[in-house]
């Protein structure tokens, strides 16, 4: 029987399994590239949205006078963009996590670097974020309503 096995091209199987290996984590780089930053994009999309909705009512007041009692929605269409946003990203942080991990043990499988889990907490401060901002947007709302409004009907 013979010894060194070879693939249908002829190359030697184990040369093959090094550039399949070498494949997949050429693959999972840029996987994970396009995933950390596609998450960036969107945490940097949202915040410029949300700040632009929640500043309007104190930076253009004649937005805030035309609008009356309405100048409430904004922040509560800045929540309802929080919420989507963050179920949304939700989903992506999953995926960017299970590329990071499956892209950590090639690293680790292929050139010895090996990280400790617990220190993988990226998707749990982003959503800590979000919630933040959800926060605001709700201390926004209740600023318009007990400040704004009724300064509104005094005028």
């Amino acid at each position: 029987m013979e010894k060194d096995q070879h693939h249908e091209s002829g190359e030697n199987i184990s040369q093959t399994g090094a550039d399949n290996k070498f494949g997949k984590y050429k693959f999972l780089w840029e996987e994970y590239k396009y995933r950390h930053e596609l998450c960036w994009k969107l945490i940097i999309q949202i915040t410029i949205a949300v700040v632009i909705i929640l500043i309007i009512p104190y930076a253009k007041t004649d937005i805030a006078k035309s609008l009356g009692n309405w100048i409430v929605t904004l922040p509560i269409v800045a929540i309802i963009l929080l919420i989507f946003s963050y179920a949304r990203l939700s989903r992506e942080l999953d995926i960017l996590h299970k590329i990071r991990t499956t892209y950590r043990e090639l690293q680790t499988l292929l050139y010895g670097i090996k990280y400790c889990r617990k220190n993988d907490t990226f998707s749990y401060h982003v959503k800590l974020y979000l919630i933040g901002l959800i926060f605001i947007s709700i201390v926004d709302a209740n600023a318009i309503i007990v400040i704004w409004l009724p300064k509104l009907t005094l005028q």
